[in-house]
């Protein structure tokens, strides 16, 4: 079914900027915890992030307002003003009608599309309310790009690999730039160019026990990019490093130039998603000589990119928004090593353990009570459980209770009682804000904090601080430096760019925070 927008009238009173901005940025770094900006500021140049920080309106404690944090769900809150619960994108993959979707599933079309996301976008947004707008979006996933660009942008476009840019057939035709960027900076360009560290010795240690290992090498600098550019290793070890970053921002900037971004009086919306960030962040943690070397290589780019938009548009005519789509927890072993408790859970341990528990229940050992296990949500076999002669409801109880007692387990739900909690605050509040009854199980499962799920080494996910903590950062048209002093959430962005440009919204979770304006 073709998404339609439909636009309300509540519009609250607004204090717009003194001139429209041409252009508007929506910059998101994969997994960037708020407090890794600070962890590498010695070695920062005065152009990117702290040109942003010390020039922007920055926001002093900004935190996702729901429970699975994620990276499917944080775009799409970014780029909606909308929780979870709302705009429908509960996880990275749910379960709808009994069949496994990704987030970004088509079901008619079997591509990569929006079509699951519920709510309007900000480009939705800008395109209904100055049908001249023009939307484009980049990621090097493509769930980075979907969400941002939203339902009808003129372009997304992410890595694919063997190819480099790519989209899907959901999406207008590719302009002729495109097929030209992909054969002027194809990533096999890059084949078996080495990523070597250039922080002094005071940076963070080069080798942590439990990081990942660079595909076909090792944890340890340099990282040379594999130079059979038809493996898998070749693509997963480009995206790794800051060429992938270079990469996507050559992408933006072409953009911008071709399509004639910000050239006129009606607003343009560009998207851009580091998705690097998240993959470092997964493979080697936060805490790792990598995650720093990487904050700095972006930290550069992100200088040149601000020079850009400077000379082509001009500071007092673009408007760039810096986020993140969650933040991320420590290695445990990591942790544990530092005298904190902390573990991991392995999914398929956890499920056997729940089926033992089941079967000596229920005395059945010959069926399955799970039907499906993506954390934080285990989907039941109802059918199992009533052949069994065991209320559905009374196991569900059962199994929240025992599973609060094995180790790791920090907090497990029903849906039922998710559904009936009349709370604003609190842990259940968090999860009812990423809960649909129709996306989502049975029961939700979280660690207990510092712990994890999985074999990833760093891993994301729960309502704990943490995870929910990220930059959000107001730069350039005519605000003036400040700070927002009080907890906001990504999902105040929409609200606040559409109050400064007065374009009408939805009902949306968000609210326009105070800018200074000069």
């Amino acid at each position: 079914m073709i998404f339609r927008i439909l636009v309300s009238c509540l519009v609250v009173p607004q204090l717009a900027l003194s001139s429209t901005p041409r252009l508007v940025i929506l910059l998101c770094y994969d997994q960037l915890r708020a407090d890794r900006i600070d962890v590498v500021r010695p070695w920062l140049s005065e152009g990117g992030f702290l040109r942003l920080m010390r020039e922007g309106v920055v926001a002093n404690r900004c935190m996702f307002n729901y429970a699975t944090t994620v990276t499917a769900s944080g775009h799409a809150t970014i780029s909606t003003g909308c929780n979870p619960n709302r705009h429908g994108i509960v996880d990275n993959d749910f379960v709808i009608g009994g069949r496994v979707h990704s987030a970004t599933d088509d079901t008619l079309l079997g591509v990569p599309s929006p079509r699951l996301l519920l709510v309007p976008t900000l480009g939705d947004y800008m395109k209904s309310a100055n049908p001249g707008s023009k939307v484009w979006s980049f990621s090097h996933k493509d769930r980075g790009a979907i969400f941002l660009g939203g339902h009808r942008p003129d372009g997304a476009y992410w890595l694919v690999p063997h190819r480099g840019l790519g989209t899907s057939i959901y999406y207008p035709p590719e302009p002729a730039w495109i097929d030209d960027f992909n054969q002027s900076n194809h990533p096999a360009h890059d084949a078996g160019t080495t990523w070597v560290a250039v922080l002094p010795p005071s940076a963070p240690p080069d080798t942590i026990e439990w990081e990942g290992r660079f595909p076909q090498g090792t944890n340890v600098f340099p990282h040379r990019i594999p130079l059979d550019t038809s493996s898998d290793a070749f693509w997963r070890a480009f995206a790794l490093t800051p060429n992938a970053v270079e990469w996507v921002f050559r992408a933006a900037r072409l953009c911008i130039e071709q399509e004639r971004l910000g050239a006129d009086t009606v607003p343009d919306l560009l998207c851009i998603s580091v998705s690097t960030t998240d993959l470092v962040g997964h493979l080697f943690g936060h805490d790792s000589r990598e995650y720093a070397e990487l904050l700095v290589a972006c930290d550069r780019i992100l200088a040149a990119f601000l020079d850009e938009l400077d000379r082509r548009i001009g500071r007092d005519n673009y408007l760039l928004v810096l986020t993140s789509d969650h933040g991320a927890g420590s290695i445990p072993e990591l942790e544990r090593s530092r005298g904190f408790y902390a573990g991991r859970i392995y999914d398929d341990t956890l499920v056997a353990r729940i089926e033992r528990w089941f079967g000596q229940k229920a005395k059945v050992y010959d069926q399955r009570i799970i039907q499906y296990f993506f954390p934080p949500w285990l989907w039941l076999n109802q059918s199992v459980a009533q052949e069994a002669s065991v209320p559905y409801d009374s196991l569900c109880s059962e199994l929240v209770h025992w599973l609060t007692l094995q180790e790791g387990i920090g907090f497990a739900v029903t849906a039922r009682e998710i559904t009936t909690t009349h709370d604003s605050v609190g842990v259940v509040a968090l999860i009812a804000r990423s809960f649909r009854s129709d996306r989502c199980g049975d029961i939700a499962i979280y660690p207990k904090e510092r712990w994890i799920f999985g074999s990833t080494p760093a891993q994301h996910g729960t309502f704990y601080d943490y995870d929910r903590s990220v930059p959000l950062i107001f730069y350039g048209a005519t605000l003036k430096p400040g700070s927002i002093s009080g907890i906001c959430s990504p999902a105040d962005i929409v609200p606040t760019i559409a109050k400064l440009l007065d374009i009408p919204l939805q009902t949306v979770d968000g609210k326009p925070l105070p800018l200074p304006i000069r």
